[in-house]
């Protein structure tokens, strides 16, 4: 069976709402469709969710009628989902610092883009989104101090 990543909104009827839904491989692709369902602020205080699973087992699930630091709030760690195939979730003090390809330091953003966006930037980025538009970002730079 090949790995199905799946994002969408669901009522708290259990109904789906087919126009929010992702069906994807790629984990870039399944991370950015979730991220964009939880960030979709005009639903906050509703009874929605936004489901990611993999598989068809839950990965998150984000409540829009839930506030930071509660149960089922995703808005605020989307950093912290816990993917497939990776070597256990985010933990205090796991894991080295994230860092430029020349060593100098990240800053954690979220952003918001369309699926020919992703494809662009991770070819650009020779396979890494976030190295595509740091490249991309780059080159406008230079361009404009000419």
């Amino acid at each position: 069976m090949a790995a199905v990543f799946r994002a969408y909104l669901r009522t708290f009827d259990g109904k789906v709402d087919a126009t929010s839904k992702t069906i994807t491989a790629d984990r870039v692709a399944a991370d950015a469709a979730f991220s964009d369902l939880v960030n979709k602020s005009e639903l906050d205080g509703q009874k929605f969710a936004a489901v990611l699973s993999y598989n068809n087992a839950h990965l998150a699930f984000h409540r829009f009628d839930r506030n930071p630091g509660d149960a089922d709030y995703w808005r605020d760690k989307l950093d912290e989902i816990q993917w497939p195939g990776g070597h256990g979730g985010a933990r205090d003090g796991a894991g080295r610092s994230a860092q430029t390809t020349d060593g100098g330091p990240l800053e954690r953003k979220t952003v918001t883009v369309d699926k020919t966006t992703i494809t662009t930037l991770t070819a650009y980025g020779d396979g890494e989104f976030s190295e595509g538009i740091r490249r991309a970002a780059r080159a406008v730079s230079s361009h404009t101090e000419e």
